[in-house]
């Protein structure tokens, strides 16, 4: 069995649970989420603790589904608490990012500037025009968003050059001059 399912998560203060059908609603200060619950996982709210239990019929099938379903609950909690962030930055020369009505432009290398839509629910900031950092609730979405935003220009493996996490290394391979012996 599951021990990330079995685990409680503590609803803090200011969190309201409210339960229709298969669907969970997590409303909090940073706005409101839900999560579908799969069939044969139950849901129970004991004071400030909620759990997930597993139906034994369905344990071979559905112990995969019990932990994620657990974790994304937990990671719904903590959204509309405290909130999610990504950082991003751009490295190259004369690349950079700027925010302007609800689109993500950024100048990286390409001949005209690439425009994204920044979804509903995700804030995004832009300091010294390199350095990236988007907010959110939902983890799910920001961390697709993340990606997305770094798939324009993924960091090059010889220059280093591109768009990456803040916390990413990346390694840099020697180019054909180190290689030659003589």
């Amino acid at each position: 069995m599951s021990r990330i399912g079995k685990r409680h998560t503590t609803i803090p203060a200011g969190v309201t649970v409210v339960q229709t059908e298969r669907q969970l609603t997590v409303t909090g200060p940073r706005g409101s989420l839900k999560l579908a619950v799969p069939d044969h996982i139950d849901f129970s709210i004991e004071g400030d603790q909620a759990r997930f239990a597993l139906d034994p019929a369905y344990q071979e099938t559905l112990n995969i589904m019990y932990g994620t379903t657990s974790a994304r609950f937990a990671s719904l909690v903590k959204g509309v608490t405290e909130g999610f962030v990504k950082r991003l930055e751009i490295v190259g020369v004369g690349y950079k990012a700027a925010v302007d009505a609800g689109n993500l432009t950024l100048l990286v290398g390409y001949s005209h500037p690439i425009s994204m839509r920044i979804p509903d629910g995700i804030t995004v900031e832009v300091t010294d025009n390199v350095k990236i950092a988007l907010m959110g609730a939902d983890a799910v979405r920001l961390g697709q968003f993340a990606q997305n935003v770094r798939k324009v220009r993924v960091p090059d493996h010889y220059k280093g050059k591109g768009i990456r996490y803040a916390d990413e290394k990346v390694r840099i391979k020697a180019g054909k001059k180190a290689l030659s012996g003589a």
